[in-house]
């Protein structure tokens, strides 16, 4: 085997090499499960849900509708999907541990309600608010669970007071665009 004549750069380009793969890893599970809204792990069932329900067995084209709840605003979204094959024929738990992030409210075969908070703006606003790199941007939520940036502004923290800076860490909604852009030319 060869010897190395500078062990220290095969070194660090493992070690930048391992930095890159954390960082994507750490990117993607940000992108999939905000750290504001955990899993909902072992959810006891509610009491509106008896035992009788919980043995039922979700149905084929069993309907699921869900309802998105988001404290930053007040406002909710549902949908309705049919629930995936993977689940036909399984409990009240199973369904439970397959979302995970829901609270299942109501259990029948052929009908799964659910309900998940979530510390965002619905996206019907638009956010102004603040990237890692503490530029302001315009975001909104385009995903259900995750804000995506629409456009910079072209401006930093740094230009704003301390108070309009406090407010912007957890983002300021606007009901338009339109509205976000008249606030920054005011501040």
């Amino acid at each position: 085997m060869k010897k190395l004549k500078n062990p220290g750069v095969l070194h660090g380009l493992l070690l930048t090499a391992c930095a890159a793969a954390l960082a994507v890893g750490l990117m993607t599970e940000n992108a999939n499960a905000p750290e504001m809204n955990p899993p909902v792990l072992n959810v006891s069932p509610p009491a509106s849900i008896g035992a009788a329900e919980q043995k039922a067995k979700v149905a084929s084209g069993c309907e699921v509708i869900q309802t998105m709840a988001f404290t930053r605003c007040g406002h909710s979204v549902t949908r309705r999907v049919l629930a995936p094959e993977a689940l036909t024929g399984t409990d009240f738990a199973a369904a439970q541990d397959y979302y995970g992030l829901w609270q299942i409210e109501s259990f029948s075969p052929d009908r799964l309600e659910m309900r998940r908070e979530l510390a965002l703006f619905c996206p019907i606003h638009t956010v102004v608010g603040v990237n890692e790199a503490g530029d302001v941007v315009l975001t909104r939520n385009m995903y259900g669970d995750g804000m995506a940036v629409v456009r910079d502004t072209g401006r930093t923290m740094d230009s704003f007071d301390a108070d309009t800076r406090e407010a912007l860490l957890p983002g300021i909604g606007f009901d338009t665009e339109e509205a976000a852009e008249a606030w920054l030319r005011e501040h």
